[in-house]
Parts: structure tokens; sequence; C-alpha cells
């Protein structure tokens, strides 16, 4: 028999409330791991970030991260791809930044796993620890537009609601469907994040690309998330679980609806996947797509 694709959001899926991955949810995805089956994580997380716990679990297939613009083989440590931004958006991206006065950072294409992000000076640095902790893949750079030849996975505008949202109106105006725009709260208060990547980039597009890399068909593809940037793959998978703790839209997307990320909801999904229950893994209530 095939094995399962397990994709797993990291933050309000893998981990609890409290940012902490709990001894059954650990077990049960090693268990699914030395069982046979490719579990992989699917996250917005930069891949220093997401390494600790691909390590910890022991996967062996390709992670997920930047949202889907770059996969990562945890075994080589090398990319599997990397989907970069069109260079003509970057450039004039930098440009509304500075006319708009508001904070932009680029994840650049020539960093192994596009980790690295180049800001210049007077960016509204991040607050959280992860950023700090990343020590040389944070550098300030005097002229963005000097490093447009690297090329970017991934860029980043975080500043006041009324300045991120210019930014992002600006995007739908000039750029419409050519790139792929997340919007929302950013983790420190008052700031709000917009996070853009190449069109076709999203988990869901990403997971399709790796079902077909490791020849999973789809209905042996398994996947679970929390909120609205795991909708499309939980939209594609065979199986989409959403947490109880999700968002309205993550819970609408999703087949089935598992007990919340502080009561082991992976845990839950994958003992009874491991269990060998056709056809219905997952716990709690369901609803439809």
């Amino acid at each position: 028999m095939l094995p399962y694709l397990i994709a797993l959001d990291v933050d309000g899926t893998l981990l609890d409330s409290r940012g902490t991955l709990r001894p059954r949810v650990r077990d049960a995805v090693r268990a699914a791991v030395a069982a046979g089956h490719h579990v992989v994580l699917a996250t917005g997380r930069r891949w220093v970030a997401t390494r600790p716990f691909a390590r910890d679990l022991g996967l062996r297939a390709p992670c997920i991260v930047h949202n889907g613009a770059v996969a990562v083989d945890p075994l080589t440590d090398q990319p599997v791809w990397k989907q970069p931004l069109p260079t003509e958006f970057v450039r004039q991206a930098i440009l509304k930044a500075r006319e708009l006065g508001v904070s932009l950072f680029v994840h650049d294409l020539e960093h192994p796993h596009g980790d690295r992000m180049l800001y210049e000076p007077g960016a509204r640095l991040p607050r959280a620890s992860w950023f700090f902790e990343a020590g040389r893949l944070t550098q300030e750079v005097p002229d963005l537009l000097a490093w447009l030849h690297v090329g970017a996975v991934r860029i980043l505008v975080r500043d006041r609601y009324e300045g991120a949202e210019a930014f992002h109106h600006w995007i739908k105006v000039q750029w419409g469907d050519a790139v792929r725009v997340l919007t929302g709260p950013d983790l420190e208060p008052d700031i709000y994040a917009v996070e853009v990547s190449d069109a076709p980039v999203c988990k869901g597009w990403a997971l399709e690309r790796l079902a077909a890399h490791l020849a999973i068909p789809v209905e042996r593809v398994v996947a679970m998330g929390d909120w609205d940037n795991d909708i499309e793959m939980l939209q594609f998978a065979g199986l989409g679980v959403a947490m109880a703790n999700g968002s309205p839209a993550a819970r609408a997307a999703a087949r089935r609806v598992t007990v919340s990320n502080d009561e082991d909801g992976v845990a839950v999904v994958l003992e009874e996947l491991l269990g060998g229950v056709g056809g219905g893994v997952g716990g709690g209530a369901e609803v439809g797509r």
C-alpha cells in the first residue's frame, strides 16, 4: 500500500498555543515517519525557524517553507525548489515602500533557503526574538535596489495599518493577480504585515507539487492546518483537517475538524491514521468544504 503524504502546518497546528511541541504530538509524528509515511511541515516560517522541528521529528521528506515559495530536503539541507518573485515587481515595490515610508524586507533568492532578510536603514525591525536570533540571516544594506540581482522569494512590508494598507492597495491596483498577497496583523501590537510571493505560490500549490515529486496520488494526501494561509492545501488534499482553534475560513475549507492544538489534535488524527481507520482519518466534527 502506498504511504500517505501528511502535511502539517506549524504554528497553531503542530505546536500548541504556547509554541510548544507536545509529547503526544511528537510521538505520533515520529511513529508516522517510522511507519513509512511522508510527513512534511508546511509553514510560512523560514527554514531557519523550521529546521529544529524537522530534525526533532526525524522528518525525511522535503518541507514547505515561506508559504510554499521554498521547499527544503531536511536530510541534505538543500533546496528542492525556490520560486522567485518577478524582478520588476521587487524593484517597484522598493520604490513604493520608500514613497510611503513603510518598512520593506526582502527574503533574497541567493541565500540557499531564501532565509536572509535584507532591509534598508530606518526599517521598523521586528521585536520578536526570532528576528535577532537569526543573526547573519538579517542584513541592513544601504540600497535594496543595488541587491536586485540576487532575486527575491518573498517580500514583507510591516507598518501601521494605514501604511500597510496603502502598500496593499498599490499592489492590487498595479499588479492584480500577478503576485500572491497575504495580509494581517503582525505579532507585534498595532503593526500590520503584507507578505508577497510569486503568483502561484501558496501551500496548496506547493503540496500539489510535492505530491507529484513523491508520486503520491491526491487521495493519499492528508493536510492539517488552522489558518487562512492553509486553505488551499486543505482543499487540495484528499483529506483536509482543520484544527478546532482554526479560523472560520480554514474550518469551512476542511473535510474534518479535529480537536485543538492544545488537545493534541495532530496526534488524534495520526493515531487514527496509523491505526488503519480507512477513510475516517481525523477527530471531532465534520464540516463541509
